[in-house]
């Protein structure tokens, strides 16, 4: 798992757990939430796919915060994410056109 600031003036640079904290961006207890949704949502879209023989092999998710918790803020998108069928990648719009099964 790999985090980065949204921030386009510099660049969406990537930082760390521990530099998130010392940002001043998120506590200890913030990140560790972070990233153990990080790793169950993964899971769960991963486990979908496969019913479909789709591999994922990346994806992407923006978290904001919301009455002092940290939560998914954005969608969860073909264009999001980078899925493998037999070796070969998928494109994002053929990707959702397989996941709403007009092609499979």
């Amino acid at each position: 798992m790999e985090c980065t600031l949204k921030d386009d003036a510099k660049g969406d640079p990537l930082v760390t757990g521990e530099g998130l904290v010392a940002l001043g961006i998120m506590d200890e207890p913030m990140f560790a939430s972070l990233k153990e949704q990080t790793l169950r949502i993964t899971q769960i879209i991963a486990a979908d796919l496969r019913r479909i023989n789709l591999d994922l092999w990346d994806i992407k998710f923006e978290f904001g915060y919301h009455l002092g918790e940290v939560i998914l803020i954005d969608e969860i998108a073909s264009g999001n994410m980078r899925v493998y069928r037999e070796g070969k990648i998928v494109d994002p719009i053929r990707l959702t056109d397989i996941i709403l099964g007009r092609d499979r």
